[in-house]
């Protein structure tokens, strides 16, 4: 490899990196569940990790521009997401930054979503809300 062909390949790879760069910066923000699918067939206990993309994990009373924190809803229909999300067996919070659960639940069906919080267990505006789950939990 010449000299102008080593300078083409460092150029494209440059343009490249920019260009991803730029789509990451300006991407919508997304929750979702790593390891867990819809219609998944589990026992309990059981790990549930939490992803997120184009924001970053900070714990609870944290002002940090960008960031939050996870909780998980377990058979939660509504929220209002204008205001901070209870805590109860069905709204649990990882507030110290928690990316990973192990939860245990008896047998039986269950929904589950997970949606990002503030520093104040606030949704953010717009909500950052995963794709509603639903896993069912065997002896």
């Amino acid at each position: 490899m010449d000299l102008v062909d080593t300078y083409k390949t460092m150029k494209f790879f440059l343009i490249f990196v920019a260009c991803s760069v730029a789509f990451s910066v300006n991407a919508d923000p997304k929750v979702y569940f790593i390891n867990l699918e819809d219609g998944d067939r589990i026992e309990s206990p059981f790990l549930i990790q939490f992803g997120l993309s184009n924001m970053g994990v900070a714990p609870a009373g944290t002002d940090r521009k960008n960031t939050g924190h996870h909780h998980l809803l377990i058979n939660v229909d509504d929220i209002d997401l204008t205001k901070p999300i209870p805590s109860s067996s069905n709204h649990i919070h990882f507030g110290s930054g928690q990316t990973e659960s192990l939860v245990e639940l008896s047998p039986g069906n269950y929904s589950m979503q997970l949606v990002l919080g503030d520093m104040t267990h606030t949704p953010h505006k717009p909500p950052i809300i995963s794709k509603k789950i639903n896993i069912t939990v065997v002896d």
